[in-house]
């Protein structure tokens, strides 16, 4: 060390010197952890709140179509007359176009919530399972057994053959089984888990919508 530096060193103000520059160097870097945090907190708090708001949306509107779903199909099977049938099938329809107007909608929301790779997940088994498998069938079986009109036999024949009612419980298990995957992964949009624990996510998600969804 050269005399130079090895006086300033002994200088009465250098420990006072050092101190306030060290001292600057962790305050700013303490302080910012703890801005990061807070940050991080407040993301998780609003990442909660939009993933309950939008699964209560999804839930909701699945739920709706088949409680609909299923009073027209009561109608159907009972000796219903015709004003009390075609009431049934009128908040049928009207739950379809909610559903299919808000459908969108929710999706995005989902979208929002989720990264591209596991939004990819729920949204092809919704389209695929929920959508396709699921509540189409069911939206074909209820008007094939309308067409037959007052001919009771005829209708319960088609409804039995097309297994409205498997259909129907298969519609709620399957849309809990997605909502419940997109509550799940929706943690995992900001990197708050590592990529280990994201894959276990994933593969989870994907075998309980596959033992619920067709």
């Amino acid at each position: 060390m050269s005399a130079d530096r090895k006086s300033w060193l002994e200088h009465p103000l250098a420990s006072v010197v050092l101190g306030f520059i060290l001292t600057g160097v962790l305050g700013t870097a303490i302080t910012q952890h703890f801005l990061d945090r807070r940050e991080q907190e407040r993301l998780r708090a609003q990442v909660a709140i939009d993933r309950k708001q939008a699964i209560q949306q999804f839930s909701r509107l699945n739920e709706e179509r088949k409680v609909r779903a299923e009073m027209l199909l009561m109608a159907l099977r009972s000796d219903s007359n015709d004003d009390e049938v075609k009431t049934a099938r009128q908040d049928y329809e009207k739950a379809y176009v909610a559903w299919s107007m808000e459908r969108p909608g929710t999706l995005l929301l989902f979208r929002d919530l989720l990264s591209s790779e596991n939004y990819q997940i729920i949204e092809t088994r919704f389209t695929e399972s929920l959508v396709e498998k699921i509540f189409t069938p069911i939206r074909l079986c209820l008007t094939a057994s309308l067409g037959h009109g007052k001919d009771r036999k005829a209708v319960n024949r088609t409804l039995e053959t097309c297994r409205i009612e498997e259909l129907l419980e298969l519609s709620s298990k399957c849309s809990l089984a997605l909502a419940a995957a997109v509550s799940d992964l929706a943690g995992t949009h900001s990197g708050w888990s590592s990529k280990e624990d994201m894959a276990e996510l994933q593969k989870l998600a994907r075998e309980s919508i596959g033992k619920q969804c067709p």
